[in-house]
């Protein structure tokens, strides 16, 4: 007989979201930091849908609505990491710390957007356990990027201090405990659901007004496991997740694949901007090898045959 996965009511939802979010905020020691991130955490994304569906969550994901708070939580975690993880450097070596950076970007619509940052020199990403990480840079894949990533934010049998900061990305903090921010993307709701690109992950919860939103046509999808392309400025980035939604038992149909592939056709990817954009949007290691591997080569060199070439090398397919 098949497992029953009952999923949870409203009231249930909000009262885990709460007491998550309580728990981590008592351990800011910062407190006019700990006081803007209580007015200003947006919680959106497959946490919520994970909960409505009576699946195990896997980690929250927290946004912030404002800049001016995602540029100070992360330069609070960034100090926090860089302190805990101090690198044994010989003579003449330069270790490079991560560190915060701002900038401003053009998406594919032509916008001018704001941005914030993790810059690492090396090898774009770092992690608590970085000598066992480092297996990664030469040999990544989806599935071992992301089981050693949830590993390390895992709760159970974890003595060591609660929410610390333990992965680091271009566009994410990884903490303890299975916590995610992400600093790729801030603003209002609305604002940062522009940049998702299924319908059924835009349920959400503001920690400023206490308050869980989820909308029917998210409901809908949830329970009809249905994905709904609602349009995003990473179509890439979407191909990759249909495809681990298909895996769990998800369905889409031919037209709202076809929106995905439309949309991808209007991206110049010869454009190394543009490329390096789009694969940032799935944050895989194994992608950043792919920028580093074509970083140097003549834009007029590269072409489908050289591009499969690469990737056939990188991933061992």
């Amino acid at each position: 007989m098949n497992e029953i996965h009952y999923g949870r009511k409203r009231s249930g939802i909000k009262k885990e979201i709460e007491a998550k979010l309580n728990d981590w905020f008592s351990t800011i020691d910062d407190e006019a930091l700990r006081k803007k991130v209580e007015r200003n955490t947006i919680v959106t994304g497959g946490c919520i849908a994970s909960m409505l569906l009576g699946e195990k969550v896997n980690d929250f994901d927290i946004y912030y609505r404002d800049q001016q708070t995602t540029i100070a939580v992360a330069e609070y975690y960034v100090s926090k990491f860089n302190a805990k993880n101090k690198v044994d450097v010989a003579e003449g070596v330069t270790h490079y710390e991560p560190k915060v950076q701002t900038d401003t970007i053009k998406n594919i619509k032509g916008e001018s957007e704001n941005r914030v940052l993790i810059y690492m020199k090396s090898a774009g990403v770092a992690a608590e356990e970085q000598v066992e990480y480092d297996y990664f840079e030469l040999q990544a894949t989806d599935d071992k990027l992301n089981a050693f990533v949830e590993s390390l934010a895992e709760a159970e049998n974890d003595t060591k201090d609660k929410y610390r900061p333990v992965f680091l990305s271009q566009n994410a903090i990884t903490l303890s405990h299975k916590l995610q921010i992400v600093i790729r993307f801030f603003g209002e709701p609305t604002e940062i659901h522009r940049n998702y690109d299924f319908q059924h992950a835009m349920c959400y919860y503001d920690s400023g007004s206490k308050e869980l939103n989820m909308p029917a046509e998210a409901l809908e999808c949830l329970l009809s496991r249905t994905l709904i392309y609602k349009g995003s400025l990473y179509p890439i980035c979407s191909v990759f997740r249909a495809k681990k939604f298909i895996e769990r038992g998800w369905r889409i149909s031919a037209g709202q694949l076809l929106k995905i592939m439309w949309q991808i056709s209007e991206l110049d990817l010869k454009d190394l901007k543009i490329l390096r954009e789009q694969l940032t949007g799935v944050d895989a290691m194994y992608f950043y090898q792919l920028m580093r591997a074509i970083g140097d080569i003549e834009v007029d060199k590269i072409d489908s045959t050289y591009i499969a070439a690469i990737i056939d090398r990188i991933f061992g397919e």
